[in-house]
């Protein structure tokens, strides 16, 4: 929708998001917090995560297309090896900031739902991840009810533009089976009238 969209997306998110957030701060702690060695947290949006990794024991490169998103995560930068860059999956220049193999986790909260190219982004993954790396995610997916799965898929293409790319409908957690991802631990819960899915996965 343009910069001045993006400038106010970036203003009102965190405002907009608190109660949720609220809601899922012990779940982004469990997932983030044991991780330890090279970290790529994928779409780092106003930096909610940063306060859950462990100072001591993780390197952060944390990438984020918006840049008014990324202005506002480097306000809770809570350490210095916490890398921002005002990058996206699918750009080339991030093969050229990230090593292949390089990474014992990637982390993606929130965020696989506007990737442009899920599939394609998940197949980047599996090129950063060292052996034994792990994929972090915590994901809104298309509702398992009908109706609400119905009424997700009308309201989808409004809902993209206003939520900067957000779809309500990705089935991540099919597309993540299906390029040969697998859980150690997984779990599905609801949340403000969505269906999420979050986990550890390894190849």
């Amino acid at each position: 929708m343009g910069k001045f969209y993006q400038k106010l997306f970036a203003k009102y998110y965190d405002p907009f998001m608190v109660e949720l957030e609220l809601r899922l701060y012990s779940r982004r702690n469990e997932l983030i917090s044991p991780l330890v060695g090279n970290v790529l947290e994928v779409g780092s949006g106003t930096g909610v995560n940063f306060p859950f990794y462990d100072r001591k024991k993780t390197k952060v490169i944390a990438i984020e297309p918006s840049l008014p998103m990324l202005e506002k995560a480097k306000q809770k930068k809570t350490y210095p090896n916490i890398e921002l860059h005002n990058i996206g999956v699918g750009d080339k220049a991030l093969d050229a900031l990230v090593p292949e193999r390089g990474f014992d986790a990637i982390v993606c909260t929130l965020v696989l739902c506007t990737v442009p190219n899920l599939e394609q982004a998940l197949d980047d993954f599996k090129r950063y991840l060292a052996p034994n790396g792990k994929l972090i995610i915590m994901e809104h997916i298309h509702a398992k009810k009908k109706s609400k799965a119905i009424f997700q898929n009308v309201v989808n293409p409004i809902w993209k533009k206003i939520g900067e790319g957000c779809n309500l409908n990705r089935k991540t957690d099919e597309v993540l089976k299906q390029k040969g991802f697998k859980a150690v631990n997984s779990s599905y819960f609801k949340n403000a009238s969505l269906d999420f899915y979050e986990g550890v996965f390894t190849l």
